[in-house]
């Protein structure tokens, strides 16, 4: 199981375990939380006290005054600079590509190993390889996997390695579907965005669809003949649209039922933490992960709240985009949703060029932006083009090469554009160093 690992994932489960109790900070996205709670039921088990915070960001007012022992989930790779300041021990588990290699600190990061973190294991599946090492945790692969969906990863590599030792062991169980999550059909359609349909934000056209088809019911009751009904009729309407052949297949395909968390659906539970995350609900969402199911009704309900805004402010957007030559942009008011804009932008309005969702906070601009796996073949690479361009105007940015984001000044806005289209266009063109 993700042998490359091994060594340095022991080597901070060693750091902790001598711990009497521990800091943990992460991601307030589906990764960073299910990193999270990895990691939080490990030293809950090994009797180890811990105090958590989920966050959007981490810089130099998080840092200031923070002592170890600190673990970072999802976050820390790429500001070694500010994780070097802290007093104490510090353990980063990431997966975001390095900014610097040998650091004094310990860094659980793939790429550290030859392993591409953008695809191939997420935080979560790095935080699991830690937590192995901290007793049995073995029943914890399911967030491991919950998290590598919520990064749009697929079951390759690391992420392989982790399922196929999670179904020997009986944490997960394969089941072939829909993959659009479980609960209420006519609930999952009117709030889908992926896919993304001309039905979606739309409960009257909706009700029109099952009626005509006959279908009702919870998604996770359809028997074989309303499954291949229903699966037909929405990848002929996500065809119609133009998206990628490789976007319907996704639709019809393996399911993960997580035998041991209190949302069954691998990929639903990724959704309404990743929801929960984004609404400010963070201790909501991790409870989730802690296997909570006081908060169940809640987390759904903040999950379908959640996708009718992101609906709603796509559609509003979706006539704005602009086009910058090899990339598109756009402005959206609603700051908690820009990253699903983008996810959902690229996958079935506009596929073949990055697209930057911005939105204007105070005197900053937070950008997201998003591309696709045949552009990041053809050379794309958002981390570096965020980076490169928000430093160029004083601001910061990284990620990873299919998804990144960036924050610059207001007033920056037109030339980072600008050079973030030039040096996107130099990588797709092959110009790149």
């Amino acid at each position: 199981m993700i042998e490359r690992l091994d060594e340095v994932a022991e080597s901070a489960a060693q750091l902790l375990i001598d711990c009497d109790r521990v800091r943990v900070i992460s991601h307030q996205d589906a990764d960073g939380i299910t990193s999270g709670g990895i990691i939080c039921s490990a030293l809950y088990r090994c009797g180890i006290p811990f105090h958590v915070s989920i966050l959007s960001r981490l810089d130099e007012k998080i840092i200031k005054g923070l002592k170890g022992p600190i673990v970072f989930c999802d976050m820390g790779s790429g500001q070694p600079e500010l994780i070097s300041q802290i007093d104490g021990k510090v353990c980063v588990i990431d997966h975001h590509k390095p900014t610097a290699t040998d650091t004094e600190y310990v860094h659980v990061n793939p790429h550290l190993v030859g392993i591409d973190g953008a695809f191939e294991i997420s935080a979560s599946g790095t935080a699991y390889a830690v937590a192995m090492h901290l007793g049995n945790n073995a029943d914890l692969a399911g967030l491991a996997i919950a998290g590598a969906l919520g990064d749009q990863q697929e079951m390759v590599g690391s992420n392989k390695d982790i399922l196929e030792e999670a179904i020997e062991h009986g944490i997960i169980t394969i089941i072939r579907g829909l993959r659009i999550g479980e609960g209420d059909i006519s609930k999952l359609l009117e709030c889908s965005t992926d896919p993304y349909l001309d039905i979606s934000g739309e409960p009257e056209k909706v009700k029109i669809l099952l009626d005509q088809l006959d279908i009702r019911g919870m998604v996770e009751d359809l028997n074989e003949d309303e499954l291949r009904r229903l699966s037909s009729v929405l990848v002929l309407k996500v065809l119609e649209q133009g998206a990628p052949t490789d976007v319907t297949e996704s639709l019809i395909g393996d399911r993960y039922k997580l035998n041991y968390e209190v949302v069954s659906d691998a990929l639903h539970l990724s959704n309404i933490v990743n929801a929960a995350g984004k609404a400010g609900e963070t201790a909501l969402a991790l409870s989730l992960c802690l296997r909570d199911r006081s908060v169940i009704d809640k987390a759904e309900q903040l999950y379908l709240n959640y996708q009718k805004k992101v609906i709603s402010e796509l559609k509003r957007i979706e006539q704005e985009i602009k086009d910058a030559g090899y990339i598109r942009y756009a402005h959206s008011s609603e700051k908690d949703v820009i990253g699903a804009l983008g996810s959902t932008i690229i996958r079935y309005v506009a596929p073949d060029k990055p697209i930057l969702v911005l939105i204007k906070e105070g005197e900053r601009i937070k950008i997201s932006a998003r591309g696709t796996r045949e552009l990041v073949e053809r050379g794309l690479n958002l981390s570096v083009a965020m980076r490169e361009g928000a430093a160029q105007v004083g601001g910061e940015g990284g990620g990873h090469s299919i998804a990144s984001g960036a924050a610059i000044p207001a007033d920056a806005e037109s030339k980072f554009i600008e050079i973030v289209d030039d040096i996107i266009m130099k990588q797709l063109r092959g110009e790149n160093e």
